[in-house]
């Protein structure tokens, strides 16, 4: 008998530690803050895998558009987010470009549908009358069309809109909450970037009433300005930083980019996706270069005498971001947008987990 106890002792022993361990994890899981049902969550956080949020747009259905990307890969995407809808300073929809088909396919295989709400204006929240009637036809549109929450996407805002928009999502997320719905936001980055555009964005009240606070990790090189990366490393890990200094990590999602510009030797730059970029490699016999600061590929090409400087995200450039979701367990990511990616970034997000 004392030989067997022996034997068994180390074994026994770890067995007992892992199952401390699943009691501990799952004890913290039923005192976290109950979230709505239309909220996808990790069945288990000891198994990471992250959330995965698809920006859509109506772009046809044909190779490289929106739709074909979510046919193909609709069961790996958690949220589908299709940027449908604007609305402006007296609560009314400016913008409406609503597919059907979309949510229905959406819904068919297991995706919520969380439309992105933009904004028609600068100030579309400057009073409590003007909220309350954004929050009505918002509460509508989600009945409306069944769909599972809304994304709010309020760009290039008045540094005074800070309160307002903290105190909008406050009572929108109520509403929805109340509805079993979801409710994201859409953040420009903090680091690196001009308080202008950064300061109404209060992360950690949008933390603490929404369920997703999607950070725009891009654009640190845009369209209008100087040929440059658009999401080096270092920038978005500062960023991500930041955030987990403000906001639960499970709640935020890191925004993505599958997509890159194309400067001209005018100084002018077109958006361009990933697909194109790779397209443009082969066309032109070009192996790119990889800038080991940034973690970006970007090459040079001359066509009919003009000369284009392209950076772009790829798939290597997505294992980065993949990686630093990880490291700090974010709840997920957020592609911009579908249809432009490589589709290597699929297997990649199939084959990620914690203990991978």
């Amino acid at each position: 008998m004392a030989e067997l106890l022996r034997r068994w002792r180390y074994p026994a022993l770890v067995a007992a530690l892992f199952l401390v361990l699943l009691i501990f994890v799952l004890a913290r899981q039923a005192r976290s803050p109950r979230q709505p049902s239309s909220v996808p969550r990790a069945a288990l956080s000891l198994f990471w895998r992250p959330m995965v949020m698809g920006f859509y747009e109506n772009q046809g259905t044909g190779p490289g558009t929106s739709w074909a990307s979510l046919v193909a890969h609709a069961r790996q995407i958690q949220i589908t987010s299709p940027y449908w809808y604007r609305i402006n300073a007296s609560g009314n929809l400016t913008h409406d470009m609503a597919v059907s088909q979309v949510t229905k396919f959406a819904h068919g295989h297991r995706s919520f549908v969380w439309p992105l709400i933009g904004n028609s204006g600068k100030d579309p929240m400057y009073s409590a009358s003007t909220r309350s009637r954004m929050i009505t036809t918002i509460e509508s549109l989600v009945r409306r069309h069944g769909y599972d929450g809304v994304l709010i996407d309020f760009e290039l805002l008045t540094p005074y809109s800070r309160d307002d928009l903290s105190t909008f999502l406050n009572d929108l997320g109520r509403t929805l909450h109340r509805e079993g719905k979801g409710l994201g936001v859409a953040v420009f980055p903090k680091v690196g970037i001009s308080q202008d555009v950064s300061f109404p964005y209060d992360y950690p009240a949008l933390g603490k009433v929404t369920d997703a606070v999607v950070i725009m990790a891009y654009d640190h090189h845009y369209q209008g300005g100087p040929a440059g990366p658009i999401a080096p490393l270092p920038w978005v890990r500062n960023n991500v930083n930041f955030a987990l200094g403000h906001v639960p990590s499970q709640r935020i999602y890191l925004g993505v980019a599958a997509y890159g510009y194309d400067w001209t030797g005018s100084g002018q730059s077109n958006p361009i996706t990933t697909l194109h970029a790779q397209a443009l490699l082969t066309k032109y016999g070009i192996t790119p270069t990889w800038d080991a600061v940034s973690q970006e590929y970007h090459f040079r090409y001359v066509d009919g005498g003009q000369s284009h400087d392209i950076w772009y995200e790829d798939q290597r450039s997505f294992a980065q971001k993949l990686a630093l979701a990880k490291a700090a367990r974010l709840g997920g990511i957020a592609l911009w947008e579908l249809g432009g990616e490589s589709p290597d970034i699929w297997t990649q997000l199939k084959h990620t987990s914690l203990l991978s």
